[in-house]
C-alpha cells in the first residue's frame, strides 16, 4: 500500500492512500527523516519507508500534466 504525504500540521502528517484516496494522520516522528509533501511512502509492517523512485515518477507525471493544461489555454 503506497501513501502521499498531502500536508503538514504542526508534528502531524495527513497521508493518502493512492489506491482508496483515504486519509490518516500520521505522527512526524514515525515518517523517516527529511521527508516532504508529495513525498511516496510504503507501509512496511509498522514503518513508513520513502519510495523515492515512485515520488520521482509522480512529480515527473503531474508536471507533465501542468505542462499539457498550459498549452491548451
Amino acid at each position: 500500500m503506497a501513501w502521499v504525504i498531502d500536508r503538514f500540521e504542526e508534528n502531524l502528517a495527513v497521508l493518502e492512500d493512492t489506491t482508496t484516496l483515504e486519509n490518516i494522520i500520521c505522527p512526524m516522528m514515525d515518517l523517516p527523516s527529511g521527508v516532504r509533501e508529495g513525498d511516496t511512502l510504503i507501509k512496511k509492517g509498522s514503518q513508513f519507508i520513502l519510495d523515492l523512485e515512485e515520488t520521482v515518477a509522480r512529480s515527473r507525471r503531474i508536471r507533465e500534466k501542468m505542462e499539457r493544461l498550459k498549452k491548451k489555454r
